[in-house]
């Protein structure tokens, strides 16, 4: 996780001006102590780091590949959440915050790194592809998160210290365009569009944002029918690097309507 220096809205106003409703909402993937917000918990996690034969316990470092996520058996740890990650996202959206360690949406578990249990067979089942081997195959595409921690913290930007992973907009088309715009301002290079209507929320706007910088989805079934975003609306992720970018940037760009 990346740390920045100033308050958020102070940081960020052109991004946070885009949203019509309710407000960006960070996500960050925690991997130390955390005082929990709907668990009302202390959470304590540790991380392994092998170096050679002898083992570093350390605490609240950001996971590495090498690193394994240890389990204390602390029974205050955030639960898994009876809502789906979207509609967690939709609510922080509106002002509330969430500590947790799984949600209800097998592909959004899969694809945050919360189970190995590959979705094809939902998948399948839903209707939504041919047969199983196009169901297979959707599942294979899914981005999956690579980092190891022990839990995720979901809140609106008014609520975040100055540090998050992912920021995630829900935005009419124009002001999305207006963030193309301003990736492509410096070295006027295209952006390129990943998504397949298939774990927008989580996978698009979450996981491809961290693992690309940015991450504009049309949406998906399940987060179009649970969380209630409008049909107007695209929702678009952007990593903390590129958050920054995009708020210094966004302002030099002409009006849509100059």
């Amino acid at each position: 996780m990346q740390t920045a220096q100033k308050s958020p809205f102070s940081t960020y106003p052109e991004l946070s001006r885009l949203m019509e409703a309710g407000e960006p909402v960070c996500v960050t993937f925690e991997t130390g102590y955390e005082s929990g917000y709907k668990v009302n918990s202390k959470v304590e996690c540790r991380v392994e780091r092998k170096i050679g034969s002898e083992i570093e316990i350390e605490k609240g470092i950001e996971g590495k590949n090498e690193d394994i996520v240890v389990d204390t058996g602390d029974k205050r740890s955030p639960e898994k959440s009876h809502f789906l990650f979207c509609e967690i996202v939709q609510k922080a959206r509106m002002g509330e915050a969430f500590l947790i360690s799984g949600q209800s949406c097998s592909p959004g578990d899969y694809i945050l790194g919360f189970s190995e249990k590959s979705p094809a067979t939902y998948y399948l089942n839903s209707g939504r592809y041919k047969d199983s081997q196009a169901a297979e195959n959707a599942a294979l595409s899914l981005p999956r998160l690579k980092k190891k921690f022990c839990f995720i913290k979901i809140e609106p930007l008014s609520l975040n210290k100055g540090g998050f992973d992912v920021l995630i907009l829900f935005l009419k088309p124009e002001k999305a365009m207006r963030i193309i715009q301003a990736s492509a301002y410096s070295e006027g290079k295209r952006a390129v569009l990943d998504t397949m209507g298939a774990a927008s929320v989580c996978g698009d706007c979450t996981v491809l944002a961290y693992r690309q910088g940015m991450g504009l989805s049309f949406g998906c079934k399940g987060s179009r029918k649970h969380s209630g975003y409008e049909d107007s609306e695209v929702p678009l992720g952007l990593s903390f690097e590129k958050t920054a970018e995009i708020e210094v940037t966004i302002s030099k760009l002409p009006k849509t309507r100059e």
